[in-house]
């Protein structure tokens, strides 16, 4: 009913497989080189949820890699982000700046600042 209400405002809504693609490639990231260095020390548990899909995504990552990326809701991540599909897209493929979309309230994000700050390198 969400997405037949979305569709109607013509509102565009990317489907769970693009998420989960653009998910990996963020897991990916964690394996570069470079930026393997920053997050050397950086266990965290993180939550992605999508509102328009009705599903969220949950990473754990110890020492800067990520063990796992199940389709699953966590009951206290230490860093969450709440958005639609398309937003986190646009964040992925640098069409929509993260900043923006931070402050026109279109992801709400909750973590320690220093950790948000941090993973503005991988998204």
């Amino acid at each position: 009913m969400l997405e037949l209400n979305r569709l109607k405002r013509g509102e565009k809504m990317a489907t769970k497989e693009e998420v989960i693609k653009a998910l990996e490639e963020v897991k990916a990231k964690f394996e570069d080189p470079t930026l393997k260095k920053k997050f050397g020390t950086f266990t965290k548990n993180m939550q992605f949820t999508f509102s328009d899909l009705g599903t969220s995504f949950a990473f754990e990552i110890v020492n800067g890699e990520v063990k796992s990326m199940e389709e699953k809701e966590i009951e206290k991540p230490d860093i969450s982000a709440t958005t639609d599909s398309e937003t986190f897209l646009g964040i992925a493929n640098k069409s929509i700046s993260s900043m923006h979309a931070y402050t026109s309230g279109k992801i709400k994000v909750k973590g320690a600042m220093t950790d948000l700050l941090k993973l503005q390198k991988i998204l």
